[in-house]
């Protein structure tokens, strides 16, 4: 009898295997050069290069041969390519050779990988690595109240002081870049499709006040910019699941806005781009930058129409920063199945972070490089992919040591 049941079912298991086929693989290639600037273009040898399926998440990582090609073996699907790394390189600063960390970046967004044999060119981009100001910690989430409410009125940016110098935050600028849905392409494009050579900023833009030198930032220190300056956490009119702002340098109180001036912290100056009560801080992401005017005369500056654009095919009108006032930058992008489209380019964040939703009370915040003396300098290489951690608790103020 257990002959005559084994005999049975032995055809039946081996047709059950023949339901489960593996899944099809492609091969690409991938070959990356440096600028025209570096190098003369040639072909970047022995660098990492990122793929990153976009539905899973999955990555893999594979170095580049003598020639700058890589290749990849991978189930079929969306893919980002992405390759960062910095050299030391010499500099000519106004007839003065300079040793400097260049930062490359170069990335391809949403690679369509279903076919055998597809290859890719990637010519970077690069950047003088920012030796001052950088983006410590975003916090755009908001929380919910014990009876489950959303709340908001808790966000902020915290900006940190990477240098080992004393550097002046005076006439410091933080906005945020139009338009937040990062799921569909951006319409601040030229006739071919590429970003624009300026960054299009709307709400208001933040700018800390002074002379020059009235607001010093010692080396290993940072600054909290918050929506409302409350004790979030204790005030009878705030939230006990949120957090204590109350020791924020500034505020980004709008006069006859969505939030109340809180006496004890100073309120940075607000420019007006588009209507509205607030700063607009988008929980589901937000994608900032850091910046400086190039000149001291604001009313000169936010006057000049030649300053402004109105957004392709649509009616916002934007206040444009030129790639050349940038000092940081970061694209904390909405979690959407849909895939992201860029709003910054490589030169400025070659990628792009995620924090889980909104209202969960989750902040990005960079990670920490090395600690020198007790100094902790913080992860730059314009790739916020590689340099932020997501989905952490906020802590505003708070220097990491690891």
């Amino acid at each position: 009898m257990k002959k005559y049941i084994i005999t049975l079912l032995l055809p039946l298991l081996i047709a059950g295997c023949n339901i489960y086929e593996t899944p099809s693989t492609y091969s690409f290639s991938v070959t990356v050069n440096y600028p025209d600037e570096f190098n003369s273009g040639d072909p970047i040898k022995n660098e990492e290069v990122l793929i990153r399926e976009l539905q899973t998440g999955r990555e893999f990582k594979e170095i580049t041969d003598e020639n700058g090609i890589v290749k990849f073996d991978v189930r079929g699907g969306n893919y980002d390519i992405i390759i960062s790394f910095s050299e030391k390189h010499e500099i000519d600063f106004d007839g003065y050779p300079v040793k400097k960390t260049v930062l490359f970046n170069g990335a391809i967004n949403g690679a369509n990988i279903l076919e055998k044999g597809n290859s890719f060119n990637i010519k970077t981009d690069y950047s003088i690595l920012n030796e001052g100001f950088v983006i410590k910690e975003l916090y755009t989430s908001g929380s919910r109240t014990p009876e489950g409410k959303s709340y908001g009125a808790a966000k902020f940016v915290e900006i940190y002081n990477n240098s080992d110098k004393v550097l002046y935050s005076d006439g410091l600028c933080f906005g945020v870049v139009h338009s937040i849905t990062t799921y569909e392409p951006t319409p601040w494009v030229d006739e071919n499709g590429n970003l624009l050579p300026r960054i299009p900023l709307w709400s208001f833009v933040a700018i800390v006040p002074g002379s020059g030198k009235e607001y010093p930032i010692q080396p290993g220190e940072s600054f909290v910019i918050a929506l409302s300056g409350l004790n979030h956490r204790d005030d009878p009119n705030g939230n006990p699941n949120s957090i204590d702002l109350s020791g924020s340098a500034w505020e980004f109180y709008v006069e006859d806005g969505k939030y109340v001036d809180v006496p004890a912290v100073p309120n940075i100056l607000m420019q007006r781009i588009t209507k509205g009560t607030a700063m607009i801080f988008d929980v589901r992401g937000q994608v900032s930058i850091l910046f400086r005017l190039p000149s001291n005369n604001l009313e000169e500056v936010f006057t000049n129409t030649d300053n402004y654009m109105v957004q392709p095919g649509g009616s916002f009108n934007c206040f444009m920063v030129p790639y050349g006032w940038i000092i940081d930058g970061v694209e904390n992008v909405r979690l959407d199945d849909r895939g992201v489209f860029k709003r910054l380019p490589n030169s400025i964040d070659v990628g792009y972070i995620q924090h889980k939703g909104g209202y969960q009370k989750v902040s990005i915040k960079r990670k920490v490089k090395e600690v020198i003396d007790g100094r902790t300098v913080y992860q730059d290489t314009n790739n916020s992919t590689n340099d932020f951690l997501t989905n952490q608790e906020p802590t505003p103020g708070v220097i990491a040591k690891d």
